[in-house]
C-alpha cells in the first residue's frame, strides 16, 4: 500500500516535469535565455539569476522527501545504538533521544538531497538557507501533525487513503520548504 502510494506520487510529479518540458521545450526556453540574459564571454559565466526549470525542481521534491524518510531511520537507528546502555527506567528518555536523532537525521539527508540535487550543473545555492527552508517545512510538518493526529500515529484514524495522503504530505514538507529556500538563493557559479 505504501509503495502505490509512492509510486503515484512519483509518477505525478515526472508526468508534471515532462509536461512542462514539452510545453516549455528546449527550443523555446534557448530562445528566452537568449532574450533575456546577457551576452557572456566566453567562459564568463553569465550574470542574474538563473531560471527556475520544473524537472529540477521535482526531482529536489522528490529527492529530498526519500533521503528524508531513509535519513530518519538511519537516525533512529544511531539513536538507539547511542541509547542502548540507558536503564529501563529511562526509557521515555530514551524513545526521545532516538525520535530526535531520527529527526535531525532527516533534516539533514533532506537538505542535503536537496543541495546536490538544485546545485548540479553551473548552478548553485545557499546550503544554509536551505536547511533554515528545511526547519520552516519540518515545523509545519510536525505542527501538521500535531493537528490532524494529536501526536499519536495516524494507524487508526480514518480511511488509509487519506491516511497516506497526509503522511506523503507531512514526509514531503521539509523538502518543500528546503527546494523553495534553495531556489531563492539560486545563481550561476563563479
Amino acid at each position: 500500500m505504501i509503495a502505490i502510494g509512492v509510486i503515484r506520487l512519483a509518477a505525478l510529479l515526472v508526468l508534471g516535469a515532462g509536461v512542462a518540458h514539452a510545453q516549455w521545450g528546449p527550443a523555446t526556453r534557448s530562445a528566452t535565455r537568449l532574450a533575456t540574459r546577457p551576452a557572456a564571454q566566453a567562459g564568463v559565466p553569465p550574470t542574474g539569476k538563473p531560471e527556475i526549470r520544473l524537472e529540477r525542481v521535482a526531482g529536489e521534491v522528490v529527492a529530498g522527501t526519500y533521503a528524508g524518510l531513509a535519513g530518519y531511520f538511519v537516525g533512529r537507528g544511531l539513536g538507539t545504538v547511542a541509547t542502548e546502555m540507558m536503564s529501563a527506567e529511562r526509557e521515555h528518555t530514551r524513545d526521545q533521544i532516538v525520535n530526535g536523532v531520527g529527526i535531525a537525521g532527516a533534516a539533514f539527508a533532506t537538505g542535503g538531497a536537496v543541495y546536490a540535487i538544485g546545485g548540479m550543473g553551473a548552478e548553485t545555492g545557499s546550503f544554509p538557507r536551505t536547511m533554515m527552508g528545511v526547519t520552516v517545512g519540518l515545523a509545519a510538518s510536525l505542527a501538521l501533525s500535531r493537528l490532524v493526529f494529536h501526536g499519536r500515529t495516524p494507524a487508526n484514524k480514518g480511511p488509509a487513503s487519506r491516511r497516506w495522503l497526509l503522511a506523503t504530505l507531512e514526509c514531503s514538507l521539509p523538502a518543500i520548504g528546503g527546494t523553495m529556500a534553495f531556489n531563492s538563493s539560486r545563481k550561476w557559479q563563479r
